[in-house]
């Protein structure tokens, strides 16, 4: 009997053993899936802070650019200083939606407030870029005669102005698939914390 007893505490202790083995083993897995979920996620956020970052030294050097040339080619004030205006206004309403999206972090509490913030994002990324392709279609509008009319050679004007749409059509395509890669990251990260929650 006692033999029983002690052949029964052995496959008791060998099955706690087994399952506290399996035990550390689940919890150092759960350990990995979640720095590699936090690893993931703030790859997707990287992607906002360097848009962010890439707009504000962009817009402001083409805003700096701007006035050099036109000071350096004699063009009018008033149309630098419009698309000096132009990039200004981009550049603080940047500015002001990403201060407003603030910092996204893994693992914070009110997920639902952080979902809401980065749809507000979104929403607001599209209008500002929205709003300023539309201004600057009207600003090309009045430059363009503008620009025609500092040289002194019709041709050579013609051909800035043919310069300057390619450099535009480069600038929608290229706009378009930072838009497209910033939204989609919104998106992961919203699903992300939906999952999550």
């Amino acid at each position: 009997m006692q033999k029983e007893n002690l052949s029964t505490n052995d496959e008791l202790l060998q099955m706690k053993s087994d399952y506290d083995n399996l035990k550390a083993g689940i919890d150092k897995q759960a350990i990995i899936n979640r720095q590699l979920m936090e690893k993931v996620f703030l790859n997707k956020t990287n992607v906002l802070d360097s848009n962010r970052k890439t707009a504000m030294t962009s817009l402001s050097a083409a805003m700096l650019i701007t006035l050099i040339v036109s000071y350096i080619k004699g063009i009018d004030l008033y149309l630098a200083g419009m698309i000096a205006a132009f990039y200004m206004l981009m550049l603080t309403s940047y500015a002001l939606i990403y201060h407003r999206l603030g910092k996204i972090e893994y693992g914070t509490d009110n997920v639902l407030s952080t979902v809401s913030k980065l749809r507000k994002f979104k929403r607001e990324y599209i209008i500002v870029n929205t709003v300023s392709w539309a201004i600057l279609l009207g600003l090309m509008y009045l430059v363009f005669p503008e620009i025609k009319n500092t040289f002194r050679i019709p041709a050579r004007g013609i051909a800035a102005i043919a310069i300057m749409c390619v450099t535009i059509l480069a600038g929608i395509c290229i706009q378009y698939f930072i838009d497209r890669k910033v939204l989609k990251t919104c998106d992961d990260i919203i699903d992300h914390l939906k999952d999550r929650s």
